[in-house]
């Protein structure tokens, strides 16, 4: 039996083109991805939000919301393989998007920053 470990990233940019290309990237990898083998469909990008607007600054922002799987199981695997992928893209990305991959709640009472753009936590 397995638990629940919720991941999330958070992307901002305040390039329109910067940040919609990396939305779209999202979506293309997780897509892919992100699948569940119960399910012959793909609905990995169901997890991946609009783009939305700052108050000031022209900064936008995506995000993507917990798989819901529970750790080891399938799902969370090739959600996991999805967010790594994506992330590699965006840091060698000719594209200026600050990014944080985040893990907190579920079934772990422990919360973390996984990973972050211009970060050590990585290596």
């Amino acid at each position: 039996m397995g638990y629940i470990k919720h991941h999330t990233i958070v992307v901002t940019g305040c390039k329109d083109e910067h940040i919609e290309e990396a939305q779209k990237k999202a979506v293309e990898i997780f897509e892919e991805t992100c699948k569940d083998e119960m399910i012959k469909t793909p609905y990995g990008s169901n997890i991946i939000s609009p783009i939305i607007g700052s108050l000031s600054n022209g900064q936008k922002s995506f995000f993507i919301a917990p798989d819901g799987s529970k750790e080891g199981w399938q799902t969370s695997n090739n959600c996991n393989n999805a967010r790594t992928a994506f992330l590699d893209w965006l840091d060698n990305a000719e594209n200026y998007c600050d990014y944080i991959e985040v893990v907190f709640g579920g079934g772990d009472e422990h919360q973390a920053i996984i990973r972050s753009k211009d970060s050590d936590l990585n290596e």
